[in-house]
């Protein structure tokens, strides 16, 4: 009897759906990444730029950031107290590889 209750409230939950089926929700650390990258990639490299385009906090923004600039993912441009984020070759294979995945899983 518990186990058909909690099996009717999941699924009269509102759950949004993209044009391609898939539900929408919070996002992965994976695709949160993505997002940082195509940022990027996209040619929006100032701090800011970035977290407004991936739509992210600033504290996570900065952690991830350094996290890609230690893998070699990212490089950082400073100009006076400036900075600009640039992606790296290994960066752009990063994303073209996980569009390649998401594109054959969808197909």
């Amino acid at each position: 009897m518990l186990g058909n209750k909690l099996d009717e409230s999941s699924t009269n939950e509102p759950q949004s759906k993209s044009a391609n089926g898939v539900s929408e929700g919070r996002r992965s650390l994976l695709q949160i990444k993505v997002d940082i990258l195509k940022a990027v990639s996209a040619g929006y490299g100032k701090p800011t730029q970035i977290m407004y385009r991936a739509n992210l906090s600033w504290n996570v923004l900065q952690a991830q950031l350094k996290s890609f600039i230690d893998s070699g993912m990212l490089e950082v441009e400073e100009y006076g107290s400036r900075r600009r984020y640039l992606i790296t070759a290994k960066g752009v294979e990063m994303v073209d590889s996980y569009q390649k995945v998401v594109s054959e899983i969808l197909r």
